[in-house]
This record gives structure tokens, C-alpha cells and sequence, in this order.
């Protein structure tokens, strides 16, 4: 562990570096459920907003139907080393969660991705209850036997309620006591029988509690709301933050993925992007998943300033095809086009005297959009 600089806190509560200077806040942690039509930019929010955090305090798991609580917290499973032996393997939640409580001085990151695509209830299991946050002003001393009751007081940031997990908190007792007083991450040996760390005993006896110093930020595809639905019970828990599909043109990657040009048509892709998404508002409304059907600025991503053909006709007219106009094809594509097919081979391989583009029935509105933008 990185030897921090030395610093008057009491856990979590306010820190001095020397008489004369002012408290500094406790870390506030974050739970935030970043969500939006795919490819409007989510994941990379988070990657922008993580881009000088150190590795060792970030963890990123993506949830998918196969996923499971034990994979999530941990589980037993058997390790060979010259004959079997059956050890807990700590999952993603367990590993950063050991991180946080070892170095508060730092700040750590649970990053979920996707996570209305695996059954989220059921993965994080007991461990929802860790979500509910102490308030400001708010303490608890429960949670632990009696002898630690009277010495653990947990204040703001720390989990409201807790669970007992003998395997979570084994693993997080196992680590190696530094001259300093603090403490090194270790996964092998015996767990150390009390670690602790300023004012909190943690030893076998005290239940688990996502610490301040720990945050946890998520994606969800509003499209995907139908793979698993997050019941209220679950969002109320988290910040919702819509990641809204628009170009922000002050930024370089940004202007160069609204200029980049659909393979050699002429048309940049953001003036596709703006066409096509107000053809599906139109088309579709009424229709309750109509904003979710809308093309995300980085539905596709430009190489070099190009989107090529084969990507865009693989992509954009497939998702076109199959998902938002799949009851509306008569209306969008030109007459003729009856099959995914032939939409894909006409906008690849033009017939003579046709455009990439003649592919929809109303190409005149698009080169006319392209021209005015505002239409």
C-alpha cells in the first residue's frame, strides 16, 4: 500500500493536517444510475469522470443474465496446489470493498455496466440492504458484538443497515499491519483477528457496511428495460442521471464524430443522426419505447473521420430493420426492399443509377435536411 501522508482523522470524520487549518469534509459517496438511449455516451461519462482515479481503486464488473450473487460477493471453490484445497474466492463487491476499508484515506469505485441486463436483485441478494446510506447527522453503533458496540460508531456515508457475511469479512481481516499502523492487502494466511483501523474494530464478530470512502456508478440502457426490470425498491437507492443524446461540438472527439462522413455519400454522420432520429420520433409516436429507439450519438464510431459502408449497413440499418421500424417498414424503406438482405446490399452495392441512400423511401427529405438542418 502507497504510505499516505500523515493526517489527524478520525475514520471517515473530519481531517486535519495541523491546528491552524480548516476541517476537510468526509467523503460523500456516490450511487448513481447513469442511463440513456444506447450509445449516447454512458460508459464513457464514467471513464471521463474515472481517468486519473488509480486502477487498484476502481472495480468493473458487467452484468449479464448469467450472472449470479456468488459471483458477485464470492464463493468457495477449489484451488490445486499439489493436492485440493476449497478457499473463498472474493468477487468483484468483495475485493473493492476489502480496498476501501484498508486505505480511508482514498476513495474507491464500484463500476456496474449494464446493470438491468442481469437480474440485479438477485446478484447483489442480502448485500441490498448495504445501499441505504447514514445521513448527515445520523450514527449507529449496531451491528457488532457487545464488547465493540460501545467503540464502533458509524456516522455518515456508512451503510444504514448490515449483513453478516463470515466470508466477506474473513477475507477483509486478512492483511498485513505496517509500522505506520496501517495496513497492506493480502489474500493468503490466516485472517489477522482484529484490524484496527483508528476508531473501528473490525474483527470477526462486526457485520459488513459499505464504507463512505466506497461509491458505486452503473450504466442501464433504457432500450434494455425489458431484459430485467429495476423495481423502484432498487432505484430509489441510487441517483438516476440521464445521459442526454445530443453533440457537444466544444469537444474535439465529440465535432469529429458529427463530422465524420457516411462511407463516400457525402452525408456526415451527424446529419444522418439528426434526420433519422426525428423520422423515428415521427414515426413512432405514441408509442411508449419511442425515445428508446433513437440512435445514440456513438451508435457507431468513426475511423479516421469515415464510417464505413459495411459498419453502418451492419449496424445503424440492421438495428433500423430489426428493432425501431420493425412494424413500420413499408413506411421508411423504398418500395422493393422486403427483406433485411436486400436493404444491406442495395446501401452497400448500389444497382446503376441508385444512391446509398435511395434505400428509404423519402431520401429527398434527407438531402433536403442535410441542407437545412433545422427542417
Amino acid at each position: 500500500m502507497t504510505t499516505q501522508t500523515p493526517v489527524d482523522i478520525d475514520f471517515f470524520g473530519d481531517v486535519k493536517k495541523d491546528a491552524n487549518e480548516s476541517n476537510i469534509l468526509p467523503f460523500t459517496p456516490s450511487q448513481i444510475i447513469y442511463y440513456g438511449v444506447p450509445g449516447c455516451g454512458k460508459s464513457n461519462k464514467i471513464r471521463e469522470q474515472l481517468k486519473d482515479v488509480p486502477e487498484k481503486n476502481k472495480v468493473r464488473v458487467v452484468f449479464h443474465p448469467e450472472y449470479t450473487n456468488a459471483e458477485f460477493i464470492g464463493q468457495i471453490l477449489p484451488k490445486v496446489n499439489g493436492h485440493v484445497t476449497y478457499e473463498f474466492t472474493p468477487g468483484p463487491f468483495t475485493q473493492i470493498i476489502k480496498r476501501a476499508y484498508l486505505n480511508p484515506n482514498e476513495q474507491f469505485y464500484l463500476v456496474i455496466e449494464e446493470i438491468n441486463r442481469g437480474n440485479a436483485a438477485a446478484i447483489f441478494g442480502d448485500t441490498f440492504q448495504l445501499l441505504d446510506r447514514l445521513k448527515a447527522g445520523e450514527t449507529d453503533s449496531l451491528g457488532n458484538d457487545p464488547a465493540n458496540a460501545s467503540v464502533n460508531t458509524f456516522t455518515e456515508g456508512w451503510s444504514q443497515y448490515f449483513v453478516q457475511n463470515d466470508d466477506v469479512n474473513a477475507y477483509i481481516r486478512k492483511a498485513t499491519k505496517l509500522d505506520d499502523g496501517s495496513y497492506q492487502e493480502r489474500n493468503d494466511g490466516e485472517p489477522i483477528e482484529e484490524i484496527k483501523i483508528k476508531e473501528i474494530h473490525f474483527n470477526a464478530n462486526t457485520a459488513i457496511r459499505l464504507p463512505p470512502n466506497l461509491s458505486i456508478l452503473a450504466t442501464m440502457n433504457t432500450s434494455d428495460q425489458n431484459v430485467f426490470t429495476l423495481d423502484n425498491a432498487f432505484q430509489r437507492r441510487f441517483d438516476m442521471e440521464l445521459v442526454r443524446n445530443e453533440f457537444d461540438l466544444t469537444q474535439p472527439a465529440v465535432n469529429a464524430q458529427y463530422n465524420a462522413e457516411i462511407d463516400d455519400t457525402g452525408i456526415k454522420w451527424g446529419q444522418f443522426w439528426g434526420w433519422i432520429n426525428a423520422k423515428i420520433t415521427a414515426t413512432l409516436k405514441g408509442l411508449s419505447s419511442t425515445e428508446d429507439k433513437r440512435l445514440g450519438v456513438w451508435f457507431v464510431s468513426n475511423v479516421g473521420g469515415i464510417i464505413d459502408d459495411k459498419v453502418f449497413a451492419e449496424k445503424v440499418l440492421k438495428f433500423l430493420w430489426d428493432d425501431v421500424f420493425k412494424f413500420k417498414r413499408p413506411q421508411v424503406f423504398a418500395e422493393g426492399i422486403d427483406t433485411l438482405e436486400k436493404l444491406i446490399n442495395s446501401f452497400e452495392k448500389p444497382s446503376e443509377g441508385k444512391e446509398r441512400f435511395d434505400v428509404f423511401k423519402d431520401k429527398a427529405n434527407l438531402v433536403a435536411f442535410v441542407a437545412s438542418p433545422t427542417l
